[in-house]
């Protein structure tokens, strides 16, 4: 079997493995759940994944990445054109609380690992993908900040939204969405702007 039959396969496997857990969720879902709903034998299942364990790392890796691709999709264009980068940063986070928000199925089985597919940005799954995070740091390279320094505030600015919105949305513990999103937001902004040698205005256009 060649590479990308291969890769189809194991893909197969996993879309199959998120339509369970999404309805039995995960701890309820056993290995030969999965085999059979992805119609293999179970030592296929094992010529993939060393255990349900692993497989749902694999899920989640895959998962997050989808939606961060697709987020960057629609957020690319608007942060790479012109205007105030601090006003534009404001209102994409803004964007990425909606889209989670609209991302409620896939957070029951992903909950608080959204940014697992930043930790080797910008290469982290796929050369698209990278080349559209890249467009954003350079956003920032022209404006005088340092490329790793707001890397790293960009990757925990999306790891701090991520991790508290799923708690609010899924549960609104200890807070509702709506009575968190304001001051979850100044914060991620104050995260991607602190310590530099920018204010808000000094960038303007």
């Amino acid at each position: 079997m060649d590479q990308n039959k291969k890769l189809e396969k194991k893909r197969k496997i996993i879309e199959s493995a998120y339509q369970i857990f999404k309805s039995k969720n995960i701890y309820n879902t056993a290995v030969d759940d999965i085999v059979k709903a992805a119609g293999i034998a179970r030592g296929t299942f094992y010529l993939y994944f060393k255990d349900k364990s692993d497989l749902i790392e694999q899920l989640i890796f895959l998962k997050s990445a989808e939606s961060m691709k697709e987020l960057l999709k629609k957020t690319h264009e608007r942060f790479t054109g012109s205007g105030d980068v601090f006003e534009i940063s404001r209102e994409l986070i803004g964007m990425y609380i909606d889209f989670l928000i609209g991302q409620k199925e896939a957070l029951a089985v992903i909950t608080k690992n959204i940014s697992s597919c930043m930790r080797d940005f910008p290469d982290f799954y796929d050369e698209e993908a990278g080349k559209l995070y890249s467009g954003i740091l350079e956003r920032f390279v022209d404006l005088g900040f340092d490329r790793d320094d707001i890397n790293r505030k960009i990757y925990i600015a999306v790891d701090m939204v991520g991790s508290i919105c799923s708690d609010a949305i899924l549960f609104s513990k200890p807070y509702s969405i709506e009575n968190i999103r304001r001051p979850l937001t100044e914060a991620a902004l104050a995260v991607i702007t602190s310590k530099t040698n920018l204010l808000p205005g000094d960038c303007d256009e």
